[in-house]
């Protein structure tokens, strides 16, 4: 996010107040949502959207986290720090879904590269709907290493290790 867009704060995702977040916290509790970035609506640009990042367990292993608005140099650490934090809490299958995503960049890549390769026996899914956003993985030569799908019920049958569903 730019400075001078979070001296002047935001609202919060989907209209929901944000939850405290503790370092060493686990975690959220299967089913509940954790907001870890508020969405930016005081971008200096007209254009530009909403930045926001909205983590959900939705059982003791698997974190869905979702993503709206850009994602680049200045805030794929935060989907970093939030699929690390998962992991270290115990989750080891991820669904990320990027289909309110409008831009990644090779920061995002790294961090998701980065993140499955600390995956041991888990598995990472992507929710990805934009052409534009599926053409980067496909011009960085990574749509072959993640496993990327066009909706949300086939990256969670993926993660879940049901393959009949997730062809």
């Amino acid at each position: 996010m730019r400075p001078e867009a979070r001296k002047r704060g935001g609202i919060c995702a989907l209209d929901r107040p944000p939850r405290e977040s503790h370092e060493g916290q686990a975690g959220a509790r299967s089913g509940e949502s954790t907001i870890h970035s508020p969405l930016d609506t005081n971008s200096p640009s007209p254009n530009a959207t909403p930045f926001g990042i909205v983590q959900r367990a939705l059982d003791a292993h698997t974190c869905l986290v979702s993503v709206e608005g850009e994602l680049d140099l200045f805030t794929a650490p935060r989907l970093k720090r939030v699929l690390t934090d998962a992991l270290q809490a115990g989750s080891r299958r991820f669904i990320v879904d990027l289909s309110l995503a409008t831009f990644i960049d090779s920061t995002t890549l790294g961090v998701l590269v980065g993140v499955t390769r600390r995956l041991e026996d888990g598995r990472l899914a992507i929710v990805c709907t934009r052409p534009n956003v599926r053409k980067i993985f496909e011009f960085s030569g990574l749509d072959g290493t993640f496993a990327i799908f066009p909706t949300l019920e086939e990256a969670l049958a993926h993660a879940r290790g049901d393959e009949a569903c997730a062809s």
